[in-house]
């Protein structure tokens, strides 16, 4: 019971954090917030998913952790591609 809580949990949290962190690259000095969440939508999703893959909790094809997950890298990819535009 309480593993599937914390998998249920886990997911939003993932989701909110990754919504969070995507909605930071609005503004470049929000972005490192972004990054740190990113962080903290990382670990989320990566408990989310190993609680799918151990437990097998939901049958669908795409858990909430590994959309999570994709929210969560936007800012740091956003970062990157900012770094390697702008570097002489």
């Amino acid at each position: 019971m309480y593993t599937r809580l914390l998998y249920i949990v886990s997911g939003w949290l993932s989701v909110i954090i990754g919504l969070a962190c995507t909605l930071s690259i609005y503004q470049v000095r929000y972005v490192y917030y972004g990054v740190g969440l990113a962080i903290l939508g990382f670990l989320f999703a990566g408990i989310n998913i190993f609680l799918n893959q151990k437990f097998e909790f939901d049958e669908v094809k795409w858990p909430k952790g590994y959309i999570g997950m994709l929210l969560s890298s936007i800012p740091i990819l956003f970062l990157l591609f900012v770094i390697l535009k702008y570097r002489h």
